[in-house]
């Protein structure tokens, strides 16, 4: 990846103002729409000790943006600090940080941010002793990307593949739902950010796979671009059949980011010593019906779709399962990199994520993902 001139230079001179999107307005009947966020102009902060200013190239968008939203945990007139991003560090007081290195990190929706080795993550507990020493920082999401990674895969790689989408492909099935050749595989979500990995490292290891997307269009895209064996749309009214046709002799891996009823429809259909891993609930993050936060918090099992009946299925089967957050596993971050670059490197992972370009179509962009629902992961290029 070729570096911008003068960027990585402690030269580079710096703006006295950046762009920033905030919140603005309540959501209607549940809709996000481009009149929900206002730009504003704000100054560039002073450098402190301890203190890093990087310029944010990408971040990708989340598809739980509307919730918090509607939710009001990003609050009017507020940005969203709870962004993963690729950056580049401008200007550094912080010695974890280095002029010139590219990071992952959270940012808000903004051109540049401040980032310290100190801070804890936003949204997450504090990292496990082997992370922050990995890192060198007290997040799981703050680090420095290897130089050799850099040389290789764009940031729109670097956060899809090597970001928070292939981590929890790639652990989800290691820690879950290790893979045997021949092992029949069920995806859900298969065209979003996610699954279109888990499919792809299924095929990879010499599985048969069985993805499911919602509509015809996603199910085609899902045949043409990841190789799959069949793709169900989980939205037809023959989907049971369907499925009982494309799994004749059941189930041995689900890889669930859907939850919802689709959860217990499916494990319904898997075998004794199964594996089942749960990483999501787009069912949820998607629905037109924005709910009020309950009042008792449910487990992440129960979030993820994983409810009573799933229990019992998976308990009289022996079904081994997990429903978890992929920070669990970044102590083992960089086998991971390893790992995905050789088969990204090989072409039997690729990229799929959609970068829209340009700071200024941040608001259409996150609107389109609940009017649309497109393919892969999301992604917004500042530069």
């Amino acid at each position: 990846m070729s570096t911008p001139a003068g960027l990585a230079s402690r030269n580079f001179v710096l703006p006295d103002h950046f762009r920033q999107w905030v919140v603005k307005g309540g959501l209607a009947s549940g809709a996000l729409r481009e009149q929900n966020f206002e730009q504003r102009i704000v100054p560039m902060p002073q450098l402190e000790d301890g203190e890093a200013l990087v310029r944010v190239m990408l971040i990708n968008v989340h598809a739980a943006t509307r919730m918090r939203i509607a939710r009001g945990l990003i609050a009017q007139g507020a940005t969203d600090p709870n962004n993963y991003a690729c950056a580049r560090v401008v200007r550094s007081r912080d010695p974890a940080f280095a002029v010139g290195d590219v990071i992952a990190c959270q940012a808000g929706w903004q051109e540049y941010q401040i980032v310290r080795s100190g801070d804890l993550p936003v949204g997450f507990s504090e990292p496990d002793e082997l992370v922050k020493a990995l890192n060198g920082t007290r997040s799981p999401w703050t680090y420095v990307f290897r130089p050799a990674l850099v040389r290789m895969w764009p940031p729109p790689v670097l956060m899809e593949i090597f970001g928070t989408s292939g981590m929890t492909a790639w652990f989800g099935m290691r820690q879950y739902a290790p893979l045997m050749p021949r092992d029949a595989v069920a995806v859900a979500a298969a065209t979003g950010a996610v699954g279109s990995i888990v499919a792809q490292l299924a095929k990879a290891a010499g599985c048969r796979v069985v993805g499911f997307a919602g509509g015809a269009e996603r199910c085609r895209w899902a045949l043409e671009h990841l190789g799959i064996d069949a793709c169900l749309d989980y939205s037809a009214d023959d989907f049971d059949d369907a499925l009982l046709s494309a799994f004749p002799e059941g189930i041995d891996v689900f890889s669930d980011g859907v939850g919802g009823s689709l959860t217990e429809r499916v494990v319904a259909r898997m075998n004794r010593h199964a594996r089942l891993f749960s990483y999501g609930s787009a069912a949820a993050s998607y629905s037109e019906a924005v709910d009020n936060a309950p009042a008792q918090k449910p487990t992440l099992r129960e979030v993820f779709g994983i409810n009573a009946t799933v229990e019992d299925m998976l308990l009289e089967r022996h079904i081994h399962s997990g429903a978890w957050t992929v920070d669990s596993f970044y102590h083992d971050r960089l086998r991971a990199e390893d790992e995905l670059s050789r088969l990204m490197r090989m072409g039997l992972i690729r990229s799929h994520s959609r970068a829209v370009r340009g700071f200024e179509r941040l608001p259409g962009a996150i609107a389109d993902q609940y009017r649309q629902r497109g393919t892969g992961k999301l992604q917004i290029a500042f530069e």
